[in-house]
């Protein structure tokens, strides 16, 4: 007995020895609690924390793609008011000056003299049968399209930034299940380490829980690797070069959807920003077939100009000169280009119509498959929750037995790592039922 106990105080030197080689490349310090136990420097952060409702902000303030959805719509927004100036008169000032050679046949006969006139010019459409309204209304419901497609893309960058922020928060806490479990396994191997001391245990025993205290290490690493990961694909979704790190203050609750399915569907015929896209779209080519037919009809303008110029001998006094203009254009024949502009006006609100329709089966599909996500994924967390307390009852009725010396150290691994995995699953499950909900509101047109 006194031979082991030496024999076990070398061996206890020599997993003291590993252990401290070990911990500088893990990037554990001396702050490490006795027996390889870890502590994670995100978990036990002050503060109230980064919420979601701040990340969303952020997006939306710092995202280029909103930024470029908003540009296009001020461009559309001027389209418009190019239109509009149809209904404004043109102004235009003329100023001219010009030197005149004239030649003749006979020696000396050719002279020069000097020209100057200054015209104020003012033309205006003073009916076209509804033309100038129609590209007017065009350019308005192109506008709301472009509106809309920039609520798609606010709606889409939103999504983004949930699904970024939930991927943080999962990995944070799949963070500390493997911190749970360094520390499990660690106690274990102090545990173990000390019935080998006595004689109680194998060395076997001792080995398999250093093999166990590795593997959870290593999965501790690739857990730390996930979350700079996570966290690079956050500051992407946020639309910002930097951003620092900081505990999340939302949880992963799985709060009930307060809709049906039916009323699911009905919200996102109303609200869907690329319904809405459409329809506006369609608006906008039913008033380009107006505008095309009435291409037919005549257009009647008016223009006016004053000025004074010089004579063609004099330069000075400049003469007054003054001109109305009241034109009738009647269209008689273009080469059939007026009835092709009128086929093509017509296919595009086809192609247009049938565009929306299939968006609104393709919004209803969305919608229904979110929401059947959801619900199963409700299910799935409930189920998971249950395996996890089912699982901790494992691994402590398992440690105890281990601990008075009836249950090998394979049961106490395998419950360990039952009740590790059923952590894991639990958490991901959660995390699964929080982007059903997003994706689910993103379906809907909502934020």
């Amino acid at each position: 007995m006194e031979r082991l106990t030496s024999v076990g105080w070398l061996q206890a030197w020599w997993l003291v020895g590993v252990l401290y080689i070990f911990m500088p490349i893990t990037g554990w310090g001396a702050d490490a609690p006795p027996g390889g136990a870890v502590q994670n420097p995100g978990a036990a952060s002050g503060g109230k924390g980064l919420s979601l409702e701040e990340v969303v902000r952020t997006a939306l303030e710092n995202h280029s793609s909103v930024k470029s959805a908003g540009f296009q719509t001020q461009a559309q927004d001027a389209l418009l008011h190019q239109q509009m100036a149809a209904y404004f008169p043109n102004l235009t000032l003329n100023n001219s000056y010009r030197t005149n050679n004239v030649g003749g046949r006979s020696e000396g006969a050719s002279r020069a003299f000097d020209s100057l006139s200054s015209v104020a010019n003012l033309s205006m459409t003073l009916y076209n049968f509804g033309k100038r309204e129609g590209n007017v209304q065009a350019a308005r419901d192109t506008l709301d399209a472009t509106q809309q497609s920039y609520n798609a893309t606010v709606n889409n960058i939103v999504l983004a930034a949930k699904q970024a922020y939930f991927a943080v928060l999962q990995a944070d806490a799949l963070l500390n299940v493997n911190e749970e479990t360094v520390n499990d396994r660690a106690a274990i191997l102090k545990q173990t380490q000390s019935f080998y001391d006595v004689g109680t245990k194998p060395r076997s025993d001792v080995t398999q829980a250093e093999a166990n205290l590795y593997l959870a290490q290593a999965n501790f690493i690739a857990a730390k690797n996930a979350v700079e990961v996570a966290w690079a694909n956050l500051r992407n979704a946020m639309g910002v070069d930097d951003y620092p790190k900081q505990p999340l203050a939302d949880g992963m609750a799985t709060e009930p959807f307060p809709m049906s399915l039916a009323e699911a569907k009905e919200a996102a015929f109303t609200a869907r920003p690329e319904l809405l896209q459409l329809d506006a779209q369609l608006k906008a080519r039913d008033q380009q077939i107006a505008v095309a037919r009435r291409n037919h009809l005549p257009d009647l303008l008016f223009s006016s100009s004053y000025g004074r110029q010089a004579s063609h001998s004099e330069l000075f006094p400049l003469n007054p000169t003054w001109q109305v203009q009241l034109n009738f254009n009647v269209p008689i024949f273009n080469g059939f280009q007026t009835s092709y502009q009128v086929q093509e006006a017509l296919a595009n609100y086809s192609s247009a119509k049938e565009q929306l329709r299939l968006q609104k089966q393709q919004v209803a599909f969305q919608v229904e498959q979110n929401y059947l996500n959801l619900m199963a994924a409700r299910d799935v967390v409930r189920a998971n929750e249950a395996a996890e307390r089912a699982a901790k009852q494992n691994l402590e009725l398992h440690e105890a037995r281990y601990q008075v010396g009836f249950a090998p150290i394979v049961e106490v691994t395998t419950a360990q790592a039952t009740y590790t995995t059923a952590q894991t699953n639990r958490v991901i499950a959660m995390i699964s039922y929080q982007l059903a909900q997003a994706q689910l509101l993103n379906a809907i047109g909502r934020q």
